[in-house]
């Protein structure tokens, strides 16, 4: 009888230590896959194939530009600034490529309408934003910029502390590909910066194009770079 008990009395001792055994390698792994799905901002970057149209627009940007510097050099201020108009145009259309660059545009213009304290007219763009998300991928990226958004909106609904403008730029910078995104935000700043010096008869000379064409050359090699097959 003695030894008929003995295994009982191991099994009520053995049974919670591989409960809590198993309990704790759950645990470890739903940290680890947690830690594994962390979103990083900036890293929503567009397929092969939008890839390829945006390095069409990307090619015809930088003709444009070397067209107004090909203008400088004789001194022809008119094809210059129409030049450089043209490369914005097609610039912008760069910017606009893919569901997540267009829904970033769109949280870009919400924090541009907001030019006063004027919550209402600012949550009046929201559901614009929520359609707009609606369009993407199920993924933590969306989700991430869904959940800055939706913190955006409760500041703003309910008066709580916070700044919704940030959260609103946290959500666009989930949604965009900073590889692709900072060389083409540089370069729109560029062009901006030369259309203003030549409109108001300002000098240029050629040197002044160098950052933008760099910065064109730049997004044009990762959009080459990361469309390889």
């Amino acid at each position: 009888m003695p030894q008929s008990r003995r295994p009982t009395i191991q099994a009520r001792f053995f049974y919670p230590f591989i409960l809590l055994t198993l309990m704790l390698c759950i645990s470890t792994t739903t940290m680890a896959k947690s830690s594994s799905t962390q979103v990083t901002p900036g890293n929503y970057c567009p397929s092969t194939n939008i890839l390829l149209i945006i390095a069409e627009d990307l090619s015809s940007s930088l003709e444009f530009v070397m067209q107004s510097r090909a203008a400088q050099t004789r001194g022809d201020l008119h094809t210059m600034q129409s030049a450089l108009d043209a490369a914005g145009v097609t610039l912008q259309q760069a910017r606009s490529r893919g569901a997540g660059a267009r829904t970033a545009l769109l949280i870009s213009s919400t924090i541009l309408s907001r030019v006063n304290e004027n919550n209402a007219q600012l949550l009046a763009w929201f559901p614009l934003l929520h359609s707009a998300l609606l369009t993407l991928p199920y993924d933590d990226a969306r989700n991430a910029a869904d959940d800055a958004i939706g913190r955006a909106e409760e500041i703003l609904q309910d008066g709580q502390n916070g700044k919704p403008l940030d959260q609103l730029k946290k959500a666009r910078h989930f949604l965009t590909c900073d590889g692709l995104d900072l060389p083409l935000q540089a370069a729109g700043k560029e062009q901006t910066r030369l259309l203003s010096l030549i409109r108001q008869h300002k000098p240029v000379v050629t040197k002044d194009y160098d950052k933008i064409v760099d910065s064109l050359r730049t997004a044009i090699a990762y959009v080459l770079d990361h469309s390889k097959t």
